[in-house]
């Protein structure tokens, strides 16, 4: 009775985790396609994108605070985001070109365990699933790691390393909007 309680209070807000997959993999997709886009451009569409994911993400938590063990955790990468994005629309753009590459790569670290959390509360209902996104939860952490080493050197590849990881934790987000949307269903 308990799990069916959890399970219907956060799969009552499905849509929020995959509107903030669309404007994460919207993002990913951007960075790849427009490489020849000024630094400044893209660190200040990231920096809007990242509020807006960050009140996706705060809603989602604050909605499931009764019925999410987890949420917590939620608020926290909600906050997170919510910060990072304001501090960055605050920068000059000078400022904000030079803190965009190590923002991005630090938030997605954030993002993809806290995706890894996520997957966990529902692996009951598909372990093959768990075991796919957690694996682009992984591949996501790579690539921001590997961002956070070495921005400068990567130069233009590091459009590449961001689109990569941002279109990963999108799909991942997407991804599980539409299980809880299914779980939902199921419940129903």
């Amino acid at each position: 009775m308990i799990r069916n309680t959890f399970l219907a209070g956060i799969t009552r807000y499905w849509w929020l985790p995959l509107l903030t997959g669309l404007v994460c993999l919207g993002l990913g997709i951007w960075c790849i396609c427009s490489p020849s886009q000024s630094l400044p451009i893209m660190a200040m569409a990231f920096a809007v994108c990242l509020l807006a994911v960050g009140i996706f993400d705060a809603v989602w938590g604050l909605a499931t605070i009764k019925h999410n063990p987890g949420w917590g955790w939620d608020i926290c990468l909600a906050v997170i985001d919510i910060v990072a994005g304001i501090w960055m629309l605050s920068m000059t753009p000078a400022q904000m070109t030079i803190t965009f590459l190590y923002i991005v790569g630090i938030w997605l670290i954030f993002a993809a365990f806290s995706g890894i959390g996520q997957m966990f509360t529902i692996a009951v209902y598909n372990p093959f699933a768990t075991v796919l996104a957690v694996i682009l939860l992984v591949i996501t952490i790579f690539f921001s790691f590997w961002l956070i080493i070495n921005p400068v050197g990567l130069g233009v590849a590091a459009w590449m390393w961001i689109g990569i990881a941002l279109c990963c934790y999108g799909v991942f987000k997407i991804a599980f909007g539409l299980k809880v949307r299914k779980i939902r269903n199921q419940l129903s």
